[in-house]
């Protein structure tokens, strides 16, 4: 009987063998990655007193916080061995390693002010990376790896496509930006005559009525002269159409105006330039002239005072009225090109969305999209020249990108450091 409770008894102590050195081994393995510079895991949750990610390698601990002070993001660490602060600076060396979305990677070294080490060049937007912090205490090497994502998230390529999220290539283009100025169509001076007698005396025949075409040197009518008392022939001085018909036959001609012609083919644009817009408006400016659903390019040729003593000026412009058969006086908006520029790179208008303090694009690489806060420049009716935040070649949200911005803002990682 004793035999056989010294057989049962031999497994557990061996257990118990097992185990105590299982767990030795550990202690001994934790041990040496704190030791021989291996990366250890960060857990998400564990903040310092400065609120910053909490890094732990044995006895010693780096917090790390990324500090915004207006427009400028730096890394600050608190670095302490045995629970207390580095006194001798000199023996610390501290860099911060990011890798961003797309494998950019930017490196920071870290130096020490009051009780603290921070980086001296600012880190730019976005701040979201993939972090990798090496310190170096007396010739000991402790690394840490960790994630720190905001304004990402993943989409899978087919519930993009089914919900029209499309994407283009961020790369240059033109800017042709434009100003709105609004007038009316006016006859242009020369092409409206009034046509009298030379010599007084009776009309004995009237040739063209109210509406008539007529053409140059065609006969409107004939008066007979109270001096010579001959005949001569009223005729008129260009072509165009009678608009006004002031005479019969019999009647005297005195030096009134028997007929007013006028040709409609050629007409003005006369466009109000207030004070706010005189600086950017100039002579030979191309200018789209609209009316309902009509449209005609031309040139402006000569800016004036305005005739009625006000204070905008006037832009005048010609254009080609054979086709459209615009009427004077008829209300019209004028868009001038003021600026026609080739910039090294723009983003679609539709693509932008408010975000933060400004605007943002996102940014698709693989399934992953991320929000790019950007500075801006110039824009047009239809792309916004983009100065920094975004680059070249990459590939970024056009339609329906407000999509992406509520599935980032209900995830609640637009900005979270």
């Amino acid at each position: 009987m004793r035999g056989s409770t010294a057989i049962r008894s031999i497994p557990i102590a061996l257990l118990w063998v097992i185990v105590l050195s299982s767990y030795l081994g550990l202690a001994t393995a934790r041990k040496a990655v704190a030791g021989s510079g291996a990366v250890s895991e960060v857990s998400t949750e564990l903040r310092g007193p400065n609120g910053g990610k909490l890094l732990r390698d044995g006895n010693v601990t780096v917090e790390l916080k990324l500090v915004e002070q207006g427009n400028k993001a730096q890394f600050r660490a608190w670095i302490q061995q045995d629970e207390r602060s580095i006194a001798e600076k000199s023996a610390v060396t501290l860099s911060v390693e990011l890798q961003r979305l797309g494998g950019e990677t930017e490196r920071y070294r870290l130096v020490p002010a009051d009780d603290y080490w921070h980086n001296e060049t600012a880190v730019r937007e976005p701040h979201s990376f993939d972090i990798n912090v090496l310190l170096i205490l007396n010739g000991e090497r402790s690394e840490w790896n960790y994630a720190s994502h905001e304004g990402r998230v993943k989409i899978a390529d087919d519930m993009a496509e089914e919900n029209g999220i499309a994407t283009a290539i961020a790369g240059a283009g033109k800017i042709r930006r434009a100003l709105t100025l609004y007038g009316r169509t006016a006859l242009a001076h020369e092409d409206m005559r009034h046509v009298r007698a030379r010599f007084p005396g009776p009309v004995t025949e009237v040739l063209a009525e109210l509406g008539d075409q007529v053409r140059r040197g065609q006969k409107l009518a004939v008066v007979e002269s109270n001096d010579s008392l001959q005949t001569y022939a009223v005729v008129s001085p260009i072509d165009g159409l009678v608009v006004e018909h002031e005479i019969g036959a019999g009647e005297f001609s005195g030096d009134r105006v028997l007929f007013t012609v006028a040709n409609y083919d050629t007409l003005w644009a006369e466009l109000q330039v207030f004070p706010q817009q005189q600086g950017e408006i100039r002579r030979g400016q191309r200018v789209t002239l609209s009316s309902d659903e009509r449209r005609v390019g031309t040139t402006i040729f000569d800016i004036l005072p305005s005739t009625s003593g006000q204070s905008f000026l006037l832009a005048r412009a010609s254009f080609d009225n054979r086709e459209e058969n615009w009427p004077p006086g008829l209300l019209i908006e004028g868009r001038v090109i003021v600026e026609d520029v080739q910039v090294p790179l723009v983003v679609e208008n539709r693509a932008l969305q408010p975000y933060l303090d400004g605007f943002a694009v996102f940014v698709k690489v693989g399934d992953i999209y991320e929000a790019r806060p950007l500075e801006l420049g110039r824009r047009d009716d239809q792309v916004t020249e983009i100065v920094d935040g975004l680059k070249a070649g990459e590939r970024y949200v056009t339609a329906n990108s407000f999509l992406i911005k509520a599935d980032i803002e209900k995830s609640g990682t637009a900005h979270d450091h």
